[in-house]
């Protein structure tokens, strides 16, 4: 194994410095720029009586009695010199400057970190650092230089190698390093660890400014974990870190889509609104009816993510807006993604769907740095419906018109009627006629999806302070963004701003504030396919034909009336440009603590966080067109909601290292406390448009209100022990008791073991290029709530159509005092391995079984209910992770990085006393899922089409007897039978990215895929429907229809009203959701230092979803959850200008 810092053998004592203490170089540089006490160093006295002991002897000694480890390269201390020291409680200061005074080595002290190197200087000429003797005549040509990150910070301790000779040196504690060589042409190899090796030529310059990027265990080494961090050697859980300058790839909005494609085991599905709520998942589906969201933890602090919540109901949200769009990309430093239970069992009863860590920025010691970033550019929509033209569906309807009345007239005998000129021609013309009574006989030719889709233009201002002195440090932004929709008048605007503050106000305390302010403006109807029919304008826009008109100069705001057959009401431009769709939310999240240092490895934390929001929703239909339509004279809706939480967490940490044992111990305490309100006005007969109040409401159809309160109190602690630093176990206990359980069933137990073995520290793994190899394990249990409050009590609810007419109460939930938590038990194995300095693999094998299933299940009728909420059923994630990532070329001039990463993933339900068919309010007819024992969450329960009949036009089917073909056929679909035909989830899915630097230019992009999923088109079953409803249009796929010409159709006979009923729920409208999508290109170029003001920055232009390879046209796979595709919000695809200057 290669060893880039090693100390040989010296008996009796043996002494190696492991990859940990490497590690700290690089924690402890960034340290310098953060705010920390250094008491340790001043306050702790060694003593040592040591005559005639080598250097390796008293190293030895020092690190075995304090908590000092020292970082050194063998080349450049004589570990085996002897010396005599005598010293009786003195600085460790004193002690070194004894043990190496009349010496070439320096040293240096930070906090428990003690660095010894070779003073500065010209190399010796006269013997290299392997031995071999050199001509100092060989060695004319000075070079000097500095090696930085790309954060513009130095590297202490780089090596700078002659490429060919062994002739070096190593960087100073400012970076700087001057070497002398034999030839100015010569090229420099510069590595450091955790970073990518360099090569750079020389070409008789003298002087280098050097930076270097992070390679395979670059800014991961430290993890962000749960009530604290780790360096990523220690970590025995399965977690992935996104840095900051990852998540400016993603939505513009809401920063979670960037990390689709970048964290193995994640699947986020998003809406094409701007600020549109997204899905995430962590290692598959954890829950039937329960919360599949994972837990957001900000600056250490659990927020809230729901938009809203009723009693006794799911997450509802009138316009499906996204919570975590209050919060500014550009203020996160990292975030976390912890996947196994040694990661997230610290967070109990809320942590089954795993945990999202958010870290803000924070200040550094030192000037003040300024950073100004504009961003524009525009968006339009990532995929498009082929729809027909105003001819085509002239001719489709015409035909199903005729075709009609040979079914009504003629026994549908359509051979012998399409064979007689005569008698065809007769219902033809009667079809005419009639589609003229209708349309008129002048083509409107519309183009509703022109009319209602736009391109959205993007705005975004961000401006931000860091900085600060010996005592105090800050980070202090603002931003400003407004995003316009897709689709007319919809979009987004946001107002937010941010102070972190820190302030070490004693040795031994620490203060602290985290504190964000946000104010999100968002116009958008319902688009979400929530509802269906006139008060969905896309909806409706999608299905409108081109032959009815959008404009009517006469009409209400100059928009048409919609042909009699049709929603009269339901022109959708009229609704959104009349109408008034608006969500407005004010956001105050932040937290304030105080960290006391007891004892040198004792701390004690205290922590009081608040999350607070005010909605304050609108919605109205105007008096034509919409809901509020006709008879009702305008419709309004207001809503007004607030929700407030706080948390208070206590956290008693001891961390201490005594000779090869290491130890850590975290004892913790939270309270948690939700309160929320709400009030909603719903009315008709607006009095005043223009001033949308509850007293514009001329007739009242509720006025309903509700009031919420949640709490949660937790004790938990967690214990870690390394030996030698190479093996390492941890556990972790947690009780969380829940307001939403009975008095009987509150608390919950949570636990978690893990270990891990750093076996490249083994002698028996001394292999040439395996920097480090580690394995993990773990097993624990997680919790999961379900998302009402009150889930266990029963309540009433009035109704105003009780017995005789009068209001009364009813029973609105049946009480259950057993029901309990959602149990999650996961198993994880992994293995973490870096090679040559270039190369990294990590793999992980997972097993998430979900116990005790939140379900409603049946129960007698005696109970005036049909079902309740029960812990019955099980299921189980399970599959595997994989990542890689290799620096292909790293020279001077040219960097080229390359990382991919794939999730295998089987999801199955292995008990439930029920099959289940889900049934949505918002599509109409059966559901084509099925929930069933020993199958997939998200399985297809269908017809097997067998394509058109020839003989009469009409669809057949497969007959199925247990979900297998018989080998008959059949056109009546309720002969046919079901079988369940794959699922919705994708079997494999991953990303791949690359990154390539060429001087100050950069490239990155990104592809994201996935395999093995189906999709089920319901969209089309809705709209190409064979003329059961002629009076929406259709896709161009429905322009093969059958006929006695054109018996080898792909599409059944067409009969306005289809009463052959050919377009249902079957395995015609299923697709292979297999994808490859261009998830985002950046090319930005590295601006010189333009004056004394503007110190640097950056211009860039960039693309996010830039195109998709699918089979299914107008449907993207990461748009949907189930695989169902119902008038989904399209993708945008944003292509943006960019310019940041620092000052």
């Amino acid at each position: 194994m290669k060893k880039l810092f090693y100390i040989e053998d010296t008996k009796p004592y043996k002494l190696k410095v492991s990859l940990k203490m490497k590690l700290t170089v690089f924690l402890t540089i960034v340290s310098l720029f953060q705010i920390h006490a250094n008491t340790y160093s001043q306050s702790k006295r060694i003593s040592l009586d040591m005559p005639n002991a080598t250097v390796a002897e008293i190293i030895q000694e020092i690190e075995s009695h304090s908590d000092f480890k020292f970082l050194l390269n063998r080349k450049d201390v004589d570990l085996n010199r002897e010396i005599s020291i005598n010293v009786e409680k003195q600085k460790i200061t004193t002690v070194l400057a004894e043990l190496f005074s009349e010496t070439n080595v320096e040293w240096q002290v930070m906090k428990k970190q003690i660095i010894l190197k070779k003073k500065s200087g010209k190399v010796d000429s006269s013997e290299n650092s392997t031995g071999d003797t050199k001509n100092e005549a060989n060695l004319q040509f000075q070079v000097s230089g500095t090696v930085t990150n790309v954060d513009d910070r130095p590297l202490p301790g780089a090596s700078i190698l002659e490429k060919g000779t062994t002739n070096g040196v190593q960087t100073d504690f400012d970076g700087n390093f001057s070497i002398t060589l034999s030839d100015q042409n010569a090229t420099l190899v510069i590595s450091y660890i955790g970073f990518a090796s360099k090569e750079v030529a020389l070409d008789g310059r003298k002087s280098l400014s050097i930076t270097l990027a992070e390679s395979a265990e670059g800014l991961d080494e430290v993890v962000v974990v749960a009530y604290g961090t780790s360096d990523k050697r220690s970590f025995t859980g399965a977690a992935e870190t996104v840095n900051s300058e990852a998540l400016t790839r993603g939505s513009t909005a809401s920063f979670e889509t960037a990390l689709q494609g970048k964290v193995s085991g994640i699947n986020i599905s998003t809406s094409g609104q701007p600020g549109g709520k997204s899905n995430v998942q962590i290692r598959g589906i954890g829950s039937i009816s329960g919360n599949t969201q994972p837990l957001y933890v900000l600056d250490g602090v659990v927020i809230n993510t729901n938009s809203n919540l009723r009693a006794g109901d799911d997450l509802v949200g009138s316009t499906g807006y996204n919570p975590l769009s209050t919060i500014n990309s550009e203020d996160i430093k990292s975030i976390t993604v912890l996947k196994d239970a040694a990661a997230s069992s610290l967070y109990g009863s809320r942590a089954a769907n795993g945990v999202i860590i958010i870290t803000t920025k924070d200040g550094k010691k030192g000037e003040t740095e300024i950073t100004l970033g504009v961003e524009t550019g525009w968006s339009d929509n990532l995929t498009e419906e082929k729809l027909i033209n105003n001819e085509q569906f002239k001719g489709l309807w015409i035909e199903g018109q005729t075709n009609q009345y040979i079914q009504n007239n003629e026994n549908a005998e359509f051979t012998r009627v399409y064979g007689d000129n005569t008698l065809y021609n007769t219902y033809e013309n009667q079809a005419v006629n009639d589609y003229e009574g209708i349309y008129g006989t002048t083509n409107a030719n519309s183009d509703w999806l022109d009319a209602i889709y736009q391109n959205g233009l993007v705005q975004k201002y961000n401006l931000s302070a860091r900085g600060g002195s010996d005592k105090t440090s800050f980070y202090v932004s603002g931003d400003y963004l407004d995003q316009a929709g897709t689709i007319i008048e919809t979009g987004l605007k946001r107002y937010s701003g941010r102070v972190n503050l820190e302030n070490q106000a004693k040795d031994w305390v620490k203060l602290g504030i985290n504190l964000s302010l946000a104010k999100t403006e968002r116009n958008a109807a319902n688009f979400d396919g929530t509802y269906a029919g006139g008060l969905n304008p896309l909806y409706m826009a999608r299905v409108l034909p081109p032959a009815a008109p959008i404009n009517d100069s006469e009409g209400f705001g100059g928009f048409a009336n919609l042909p009699n057959d049709i929603e009269k009401n339901a022109n959708p431009i009229g609704v959104l440009k009349v109408g008034k769709y608006e969500n407005t939310e004010f956001r105050v999240r932040g937290n304030a603590y105080t960290e006391f240092q007891i004892l040198d490895p004792l701390t004690f934390k205290t922590t009081f966080g608040i999350d607070q929001q005010a909605i304050d929703e609108t919605l109205y239909d105007n008096k034509v067109f919409g809901a509020g339509g006709g008879i009702w004279n305008g419709v309004l809706n207001r809503v007004k909601s607030e929700v407030f939480q706080y948390t208070v967490t206590n956290l008693l940490n001891y961390n201490d290292n005594f000779g090869n044992h290491g130890i850590e111990v975290l004892l913790g305490q939270e309270s948690q406390v939700s309160k929320m309100n709400s009030i909603n006005v719903y009315g008709y007969d607006i009095l005043d448009s223009e001033l949308l109040s509850s007293s514009s409401i001329g007739t009242l159809w509720s006025h309903t209100g509700y009031a919420e309160n949640y709490s949660l109190l937790s004790y938990f602690s967690q214990a870690s022990y390394n030996f030698g630093q190479k093996y390492y176990l941890s556990t972790s206990l947690r009780q969380d008791g829940s307001s939403r359980f009975g008095k009987d069933s509150r608390w919950g137990t949570f636990w978690s073991i893990s270990g891990a073995w750093v076996a490249s520290e083994e002698d028996f793994l001394n292999i040439d290029g395996l920097d480090y190899m580690k394995f993990r394990g773990s097993y624990g249990t997680n919790g999961n709530l379900p998302p009402q409050y009150y889930a266990a009590l029963a309540f009433f609810a009035t109704d105003e159509k009780g017995y005789g007419g009068e209001s009364g109460l009813s029973y609105g939930q049946i009480q259950n005092p057993d029901l309990s938590w959602e149990l999650s038990k996961n198993f994880n194995v992994g293995v973490d391995i870096n090679l040559f300095n270039k190369l990294n693999l990590t793999a992980n094998y997972f097993n998430k079984k979900t116990e005790d299933l939140l379900l409603n299940v049946p129960v007698s009728l005696t109970t005036g209910f049909m079902t309740q909420l029960q812990n019955f059923g099980e299921m189980t994630n399970k599959g595997w992770e994989f990542e890689i990532g290799y620096d292909l070329v790293s020279t001077e001039d040219f960097y080229w990085r390359t990382s991919a990463n794939l999730t295998v993933l089987d999801n199955k339900i292995t008990k439930l006393k029920n099959d289940i068919i889900p049934t949505y309010s918002s599509r109409y007819g059966q559901d084509p899922l099925i929930i069933k024992e020993g199958e997939s969450i998200y399985s297809f329960y269908l017809r097997d089409y067998a394509g058109v009949d020839p003989s009469n036009g009409y669809a057949q089917y497969y007959v199925l007897n247990n979900g297998e073909r018989t080998g008959e056929l059949t056109t009546d679909a309720q002969e046919a039978g079901y079988g369940i035909f794959g699922d919705a989830l994708q079997d494999f899915q991953g990303g791949l990215f690359n990154q390539l630097n060429y001087k100050d230019f950069t490239i990155d992009f990104q592809f994201t895929f996935g395999l093995g999923g189906k999709v089920y088109d319901r969209t089309a079953f809705q709209r190409d429907d064979d003329g059961f409803a002629p009076q929406y249009t259709n896709t161009v796929a429905q322009l093969d229809p059958w006929n006695p010409n054109n018996t080898n159709a792909t599409v059944p006979i067409r009969i306005n009203g289809n009463p052959t009923f050919s377009n249902d729920v079957s395995t015609r409208h299923l697709y292979n959701s297999d994808y490859l999508k261009l998830k985002n290109v950046k090319l930005s170029y590295n601006l010189p230092i333009l004056s004394k003001i503007i110190k640097g920055g950056s211009i860039y232009i960039q693309g996010n979803n830039l195109f998709l390879v699918t089979e299914l046209d107008g449907y993207d796979p990461e748009s949907v959850v189930d695989g169902v595709n119902f008038f989904q919000v399209p993708t945008s695809r944003t292509i943006l200008l960019g310019l940041q200057l620092q000052f």
